[in-house]
């Protein structure tokens, strides 16, 4: 999927709304980012992997921990494994897997196997020393900083009405803006919230049958965690045999 910055959404706010005050760019950029997040749709973002690039390098675990990348979503199924030998990190599923509160203190309960732990910005591994490479959900930013939208026009419109509906809702509170008017603003937003949400929750041809396939075998695939599910989506061939009855 194609994105495109939100700089020229913030632009068509003035051209569309004719407003007669300067707008505060970064009040609209957190509009935006909130607009975004109320979709919720996963097309919104990007699968990236560490260590392809200088700002997110493969995450050093010291101390039993590692930062998480700048622009980490969550992480993807399967999507933690070390960077050498290539062996599948699991999340701890242990009650008694707590988290170290500080760098130096090692996990109150180790289970022996590769394990991780996500909180506070920060993976946790049993290792007090890795490397881990790590798949992963992250947003999209240009090389300004501002966030990226999927090439939609319902999305960018999703976008644009709401920054519209946040600044007129301002004036509204303030007794600038009639209330027609600012109503109007809000049935726009939530009309264009929906369409963009079903827009971004369509899918291609290709990723349906990927999750047909998945769907539809008859026989569960036990072990596709140990390859980060990379042969799910293949198709499921039966070899029942057949004989002639005559």
């Amino acid at each position: 999927m194609n994105y495109v910055s939100i700089e020229p959404i913030i632009e068509s706010v003035y051209q569309d709304e004719g407003y007669a005050h300067e707008l505060d760019w970064a009040d609209c950029v957190s509009w935006a980012g909130r607009a975004l997040a109320l979709m919720g749709a996963p097309a919104l973002y990007i699968d990236k992997v560490t260590g392809n690039s200088l700002i997110t390098p493969n995450i050093t675990i010291a101390e039993y921990r590692g930062a998480l990348p700048v622009d980490f979503i969550e992480v993807l199924p399967a999507g933690v494994r070390d960077a050498d030998s290539k062996q599948v990190y699991d999340e701890a599923t242990d009650s008694f897997f707590k988290a170290p509160n500080r760098t130096e203190e090692a996990p109150f309960n180790k289970t022996g196997r590769l394990v991780y732990q996500i909180k506070d910005g920060y993976i946790y591994t049993e290792d007090e020393t890795a490397t881990l490479e790590m798949a992963y959900r992250a947003f999209k930013i240009d090389d300004r900083g501002f966030p990226m939208v999927p090439d939609l026009q319902r999305v960018q419109e999703c976008v644009r009405s709401f920054i519209t509906y946040k600044v007129d809702h301002r004036l509204w509170r303030q007794n600038k803006l009639d209330r027609v008017v600012y109503e109007k603003s809000e049935q726009e937003k939530d009309w264009y919230m929906g369409s963009a949400q079903n827009a971004l929750k369509l899918l291609s041809p290709d990723r349906r049958e990927v999750w047909t396939r998945h769907w539809t075998r008859l026989l569960p695939y036990l072990s596709a965690h140990d390859y980060s599910f990379a042969y799910t989506g293949n198709r499921e061939d039966l070899n029942i045999g057949s004989q002639d009855p005559t």
